[in-house]
């Protein structure tokens, strides 16, 4: 089903590489369209090789991209505006894609944000062979370093990017990958215990427990010093239960639950990060009111949402619609805050969310 659900997006992605460039610049004031080149990485350490969709400010005019039921304004292969820009990282969820959360990489991009979005291996719609093992655990947030190295080290946007101002953005398991690159210690123990004690619990992950597909590894990840910033979305975070685990993360994030997450539920992820994040004036913790572990995925044409299942439904009376309006400017303000060190947690929440204390 995962395949079906976004494998439009990635066609779309294809026919969108092989476009050219359009003409001449916008005017100085026009404010920035949609620039958009793919690059391909290496992780030197897992020795995986996987495509990053670059999303960058450009004053090249965009033009209306069409296949299917797909239209975007982009300036494929546009030139890059002058400046430096911060630098945002998104992590899809498992079996997902790289332009899951386009929604929210064009808003960055309009606030002068690039974007790069890596597409998992083995972690994806084409190919989901890794979901749940101990290998992705380890190997997820070592693509979003490999991703950051890539784009820092191109001739033609390195010199364009603000190497101290980078945030990584993550949905389920790409929300792990953002905590653990930021140096959060996973233990994939206490996944063993949710599954195994718990059977009011039916995550993704608890198949492979009940077939003893999984071993409990603890996975000490170093933080990526390069991280400024994280945005966590509908978390795996039954993996930092350890009331150490999150002792060397010490940044501003942005954490997100879905009031009716059924995919994974409370109080095992979100509410076990929050616990455990020691600097509680570095932490906006918030429930998006009425929305399901999906909700965060940018919204699909109506006509072929019915045919995706559940990744495309939200509980209902939820409007995705008005909703990715507002998450996305809500990160826009946050990693604004956050990144130019002037974080106020105490900032005016949307209305659609519900903002807890953590003290």
């Amino acid at each position: 089903m995962k395949g079906i659900q976004i494998i439009t997006i990635f066609i779309f992605m294809s026919v969108l590489a092989a476009c050219s460039d359009t003409a001449e610049e916008l005017a100085e004031g026009d404010g920035f369209s949609i620039g958009y080149i793919k690059m391909t990485t290496e992780s030197k350490v897992t020795g995986e090789e996987f495509p990053v969709a670059l999303l960058y400010p450009s004053k090249t005019p965009s033009e209306y991209v069409k296949f299917g039921p797909f239209e975007m304004e982009l300036a494929i292969a546009g030139k890059m505006a002058a400046g430096k820009f911060p630098l945002a990282i998104i992590s899809h969820g498992s079996g997902g894609s790289n332009l899951g959360h386009r929604s929210i990489a064009f808003a960055l991009v309009k606030q002068g944000f690039v974007v790069g979005i890596p597409l998992h291996p083995k972690n994806n719609f084409k190919n989901n062979d890794a979901e749940g093992k101990v290998s992705n655990w380890i190997n997820r947030p070592l693509h979003l370093s490999a991703a950051i190295d890539a784009i820092l080290s191109n001739p033609k946007i390195s010199d364009n990017i603000d190497a101290d101002k980078i945030a990584v953005i993550g949905h389920s398991s790409g929300g792990y990958a953002a905590l653990a690159v930021a140096g959060g210690t996973a233990d994939t123990s206490h996944i063993i215990d949710l599954c195994l004690n718990h059977p009011d619990v039916n995550a993704p992950f608890c198949g492979l427990v009940k077939d003893n597909k999984i071993k409990a590894v603890k996975i000490p990840n170093l933080p990526d010093e390069r991280v400024k910033a994280i945005v966590l979305m509908a978390p795996v975070g039954v993996l930092f239960k350890s009331e150490d685990a999150l002792d060397k993360v010490d940044i501003p994030m942005f954490l997100l639950r879905a009031e009716k997450d059924t995919v994974l539920s409370e109080p095992y992820q979100s509410d076990i990060i929050a616990q455990n994040y020691k600097n509680k004036d570095l932490l906006t913790y918030c429930t998006v009111a009425n929305a399901g572990h999906y909700s965060f995925i940018t919204p699909f044409p109506k006509e072929i949402s019915s045919e995706l299942g559940p990744v495309a439904q939200d509980p209902e009376g939820f409007e995705r619609d008005k909703f990715h309006q507002l998450l996305s400017a809500d990160i826009v303000n946050f990693l604004g805050s956050a990144l130019n060190k002037k974080y106020d947690k105490m900032r005016q929440p949307s209305a659609y969310l519900s903002c807890s204390s953590t003290e």
